[in-house]
This record gives structure tokens, sequence and C-alpha cells, in this order.
């Protein structure tokens, strides 16, 4: 029967082509299958070591890559051995080949055997690397062609497109571009019209040739282009969206629009030019601004109503001949007309000049001023011209506005000193280190990670010895962030100490802590709740208990694999201060098999990335089927979140609580 099996697995082997490798690290030997041998063209006597001799058999950068892999299962940090190496055959080929082992150790956690498969995947190295040779060598193409190109999907949301027509849209990249519709770059008119043609290509299957396109946008110029757009289809001849290609005509049309332009100007010169006096004078006369006119030595020619009124005459001719001397105080007056002097001799003219204006025996007014030269047809200077607006009321409060500011910014101030305190105060309550906890069968150890996201964080755990043996753990998720829920913290720990007598029971303690919450709700006035998990493992007993309030339950590692852990209803209740008077349930297990448990609040997995993804309980078990000892292993899940997201902090508070037990 032995015989029959060992042949049923040469011919599994053989058939798969796949190699068996066994390294035994005690003895220090390396057996190989048939096939291992046959990828490497060795004999048995003379084939190298695989992994000991990779500096000799493969290039640089693929030692390397052993190296790293052989070092983290060296150091219990993964429980897979796992490389793709490119390896120097006995007549000096290079082959690609994918090693798989899986680690085997003593009681004391060491590797003593490392047993795995090898098999020959240079066919598929060579062919990716032609086909990302034949990618780049396109993508190059296409990128360089002096054409937008573009590729929509059934929906007109843009699949792929080259560099220029992603410049175009003000996106670095053409994958910006991905996923997007002409309805996030063109005016709702433009994208809707673009939609209805490329819909009715999809299905007609007609192209469009040499199409004049009126480009309209928000925010920007129009365009025009010289568009062709085609039905795009798969090799089965079905109808994947649409493709095309454009040519930017804008300048050529604004040439031709502005050929018009001119002449249709230069047909109504006449006609402006003989207008133009008695318009001048009646935008002059309505404005409601300021408007004068001053000669070489600041006298008045020519003001407007406004500005009579405003300097107290009933017409505009009673000014006249008249300086600001004549009228302001001369405070206000000398500095005027040495502004005047200086445009009269540089030209250059002062343009938004807040100016105060002293009268004499009048409260003080506030003006914004633009004098410029005022030129002949010659372009001689024979004075100045103004325009100045009433300002008084913004100054004044502006000044008020400074006065409340100032005021803000100290209470502000207060504010942020205060907030700064109670953080302090609040992560002062974090343990730095955990316990440990033995039996006389079991060892176990607590490790956290613990990442806030805002000043005061709605999240936090506890660690709560109950005997030499007996140890409670509990993870807390608090609604919201700020304020509010650093008080719900706050009562919350407080809420624990009292309920330090019925720790002891899973279901006593959710029950007692969800009623103290909410009556302290109800006397407060505040509606929010808060999701937890609390658990007891008892090292004499050899168990561990769980109960859940609204919380996500706990991801565990079994010696058959990891998953989460799925409580029945009876050990599942609402979140603590939502219902009052709720009875909490639990679920007791046994110890065996179980290696790790993690619990945590939903900061991490709802990490998003730039797609709007989110991080999920999918990845999170993938990272934690890696392996390796518990503060490796959270520290792993925070890395991994950070380089989904692409974001050093999180936007919601990380909080991880996990153990491990050692037999």
């Amino acid at each position: 029967m032995t015989v029959w099996k060992e042949n049923r697995l040469e011919l599994a082997l053989r058939a798969s082509k796949e190699g068996i490798w066994d390294w035994s690290l005690e003895r220090g030997t390396m057996v190989y299958s048939a096939w291992a041998l046959r990828f490497l063209d060795y004999r048995r006597k003379d084939m190298p070591h695989l992994i000991e001799d990779r500096e000799t058999i493969m290039d640089q950068a693929s030692a390397a890559a052993v190296d790293e892999a052989l070092q983290e299962v060296l150091d219990d940090e993964s429980d897979l051995f796992s490389a793709e190496p490119r390896v120097k055959t006995r007549r000096g080929e290079w082959k690609w080949l994918r090693l798989r082992g899986t680690p085997v150790r003593d009681d004391e956690g060491k590797l003593i055997r490392l047993v795995g498969s090898v098999i020959d995947i240079s066919k598929r190295k060579t062919a990716e690397k032609a086909l990302k040779e034949e990618r780049a060598f396109l993508r190059t193409l296409i990128d360089n062609i002096p054409m937008n190109v573009y590729f929509k999907d059934q929906d007109s949301r843009f699949v792929m497109a080259n560099t220029p027509t992603a410049r175009k849209m003000g996106l670095s990249s053409w994958e910006e571009l991905t996923g997007k519709g002409d309805t996030d770059f063109f005016s709702k008119e433009h994208a809707t019209i673009a939609a209805q043609r490329e819909k009715e290509i999809m299905n007609t299957g007609e192209a469009q040739v040499d199409m004049m396109e009126h480009e309209t946008w928000e925010g920007r110029a129009d365009t025009w282009v010289i568009s062709t757009k085609k039905a795009w289809m798969d090799w089965e001849g079905k109808v994947k969206g649409t493709f095309g290609v454009t040519n930017d005509v804008s300048e050529l049309v604004r040439a031709q629009k502005a050929q018009e332009e001119v002449s249709l100007k230069l047909q109504a010169l006449n006609q402006e030019a003989e207008e133009e006096r008695h318009l001048m004078r009646l935008l002059i006369d309505n404005v409601p601004l300021n408007v004068y006119y001053k000669d070489l030595d600041s006298r008045f020619v020519v003001v407007n109503a406004a500005t009579a009124k405003w300097l107290g005459m009933e017409r505009p001719a009673a000014l006249r001949g008249k300086r600001d001397r004549d009228i302001f105080s001369e405070e206000h007056w000398s500095k005027a007309e040495a502004d005047e002097q200086r445009i009269i001799k540089t030209g250059e003219p002062l343009v938004g000049s807040l100016e105060k204006e002293t009268w004499g025996g009048k409260q003080d007014t506030w003006v914004m001023t633009s004098k410029y030269p005022w030129r002949n047809e010659a372009g001689e200077i024979f004075g100045t011209f103004g325009v100045s607006s009433d300002v008084s009321l913004l100054v004044k409060a502006q000044r008020e506005l400074n006065e409340v500011a100032t005021k803000l910014a100290k209470k502000n101030k207060e504010m942020e000193e205060e907030l700064s305190l109670a953080r302090e105060v609040q992560q002062a309550l974090i343990p730095e280190t955990l316990p440990s906890f033995k039996s006389e069968n079991f060892s176990l150890r607590f490790k956290h990670l613990y990442r806030p996201a805002s000043e005061l964080a709605g999240d936090f755990f506890e660690v709560i010895p109950l005997c030499d043996d007996k140890v409670g753990f509990f993870v807390c998720d608090v609604m919201g962030h700020g304020v509010r829920s650093a008080l719900i913290v706050s009562m919350l720990r407080g809420l624990i100490e009292k309920q330090a007598e019925s720790s002891g029971e899973v279901s006593e303690f959710l029950t007692g802590l969800n009623d103290g919450l909410c009556h302290l709700l109800e006397e407060s006035g505040i509606t929010i709740f808060a999701t937890a998990v609390f658990g007891i493992v008892d090292l004499n007993d050899e168990s561990v208990e769980l109960g859940l309030a609204g919380h996500a339950s706990p991801v565990a590692v079994f010696d058959d694999g990891v998953r989460q852990l799925k409580p029945p209803k009876k050990a599942r209740g609402p979140a603590l201060g939502m219902v009052a008077g709720v009875q909490y349930g639990s679920v007791k297990a046994e110890l065996t098999g179980l290696k790790r448990m993690i619990c945590f609040t939903d900061g991490l997995l709802e990490a998003e990335n730039e797609k709007g993804e989110e991080f999920g309980l999918e990845r999170f078990i993938e990272v934690v089927e890696r392996g390796g000892r518990i503060d490796v292993l959270l520290e792993r899940l925070v890395k991994a979140g950070i380089e989904f997201s692409g974001e050093e902090v999180f936007d919601d508070d990380v909080c991880l609580l996990g153990w491990e037990v050692k037999r």
C-alpha cells in the first residue's frame, strides 16, 4: 500500500512537472526529487544547494530575495518560504524557478527543517518580459502622437488615453483619467451631447469621421477639435465602448473669429466715436464713484455730480478752479497734492490707495483712491484724473473685526491648551507595556498598537488582571471624535472601575456597563453609543469566554488557519448606551488549537485608498495569515494599512489589542 501511494505521488509530480526538495538544517543535508535535478541538469551527487549556494548559482537580486525570504522564516515572522529566483544551470543557461517551502520547528520554535517544491517558470517570465516590452513600445508610440487618443467604456468613462489627452484635461498622467467622464471636465451641455453621440456609435456601429466639435469647459476658454470616433469591439465582435482621435484646431477657429470681430468693429467704429463723448459724460455723472480731473496745479477742472455732493457743493461747476486745500485739513491736502505732483513728474499712476480724509469740523472719512496722469492726444501730461469710493463703513467694520479676531484668537488659544491637556491625560491612561500571565501548561502575552486620529480619541482598551492565571481584555469604540467621545471614554473607564467585582463574568460585566452608561447618558442628555468586545482568558480552566456589544468579532489564529470568530446570537448584543436593561450573554470555548487572537476597532478596516476602496477584513486576514510574533503582526497590519491608503495618518482611530498563547 505504501509503495502504491509513493508511485501515485511520483506520477502526480511528474504530471505537474514539479520537483520536491527537503532541507534538514539539523543534519545539514538537502534531498531533491528527479524533477528538481532535471530543472538544473545536474546529477544527484553534483547538485548544488539551492539555498545555501545562492550567491554562486543565482544573480545578485535573486540571491538577495532568497536571503530575505529565508530570514523571515528563521525569525518566525512568516510561516511560508517563497521566492522566484533566476538560477544558472549546469550548462551555464539561466532559468527562472519558483520555490515554495514549509518550515518545521522544534518545541522551542527553532527551524529544523524546510520542505518544499520547485517548478520551472522560465516560459512565464519570458512571456511577461515580452508583453511588458510590447506594452512599453505601444505606450511610447501612443504618448508621442501629436493628437489626443482615448478609449471609453459603454458608460462613456475613460479606460485608457495618451499623455496629450491627460494634459488637455489638466492632469499629469493618463492613469488619473481612468474612471472619469466628460462630465468631470467639460460643461454639462457638451458632455451630454458627446455621450449621446458615443451611444449612437455603439448602437449603430457607424463611425463619426472628421467632425468639427465645439468643446465648452467650466472655468476655461472654449476649444475646437476635428474628431473621429468609432465603436470599440472585443475579439468576439462585441461592443466594449468607443475610441477616438482628435486634433485641436482652436487657434485656427479663434483666428477666424478674431478676423470677423475686427471687421465688425471697424464698421461700428465711426458710430461709436460719435457717441463716445456723450456716453462718457453720462457715465461720469451717473457712476456711484467720485470722478475728477485736475490741472498741473491740482485745481479741479472737471468733476462729476457725485464728487460735488461729496465735497458739499450743489453743482459740479462750483468746484472748478478750487483745490483740496480749500476743503480739507492740511494733514490730508498736503499729502494728496504731493501724490499728484509725483504722478505728473513720473507718469506713474497711484492705484488702490487707501486715503484718510480729514476735514475742518467734520468727522474723518476713508476713501479708496486711484489717480492717473491726464494726457492729451500727443501723449503730453497736462494734469491728473482720479476715481475714489467711500469705504468709511468698511474701515470701521474692519477695525471692529480686528478687535473681535483678537479676542477670538485668545479664546482659541485657551481652548487649544485645554484640548492639549485633555489629550495628554487621555494618552497617559494608555499603558506602555501590558502584563503577561503563566500557568502550569500555558503562557499568555498581550501586545497593543494604538494610533489616535485626532487630539481626543474615542477608542480605548483595557487588560484587567483577575488573578494569577485569569485575565480580562476589553476593546471599545465610542461613536465620533472630539470632546464628546473623550467624555464617554472617561465615563466608561469610571464604570469599568465600578464593575471590577463583576469583571469575572462576561455577561454580568457587559450588562452592568450598559446599565451604567445608559443612566449617565440619560442624565447628561447626550445621545451616543459605544461598541465593545469583552473576553476572559482562564489559563487554569484552559478556556476563553467572549461577549460582543455591537462590535466586530476578533480575528483568531488556529493551528489549522486564520478566521474571524462567529459567536452565536446569545453572545452578541447591541452597542453600549443604546438600550437600557439589556441582558448580555457570552460564549465559552477551549484554548485547544488557538494560537493568537486580535481585537480591533474599525479605523484600520475603513481606511480608503485613492479609488475609495476600503482596506477591509479580507486584507486584514491576509496579513495575519503571514504569521509571526504578535508584536510583529500588529506592526505589519498598520504598515499594510498605510501602504494601502497612501496616508501616514488614518481618518479614524486605530486600536489593536492582541494576545498569543503558548503551550
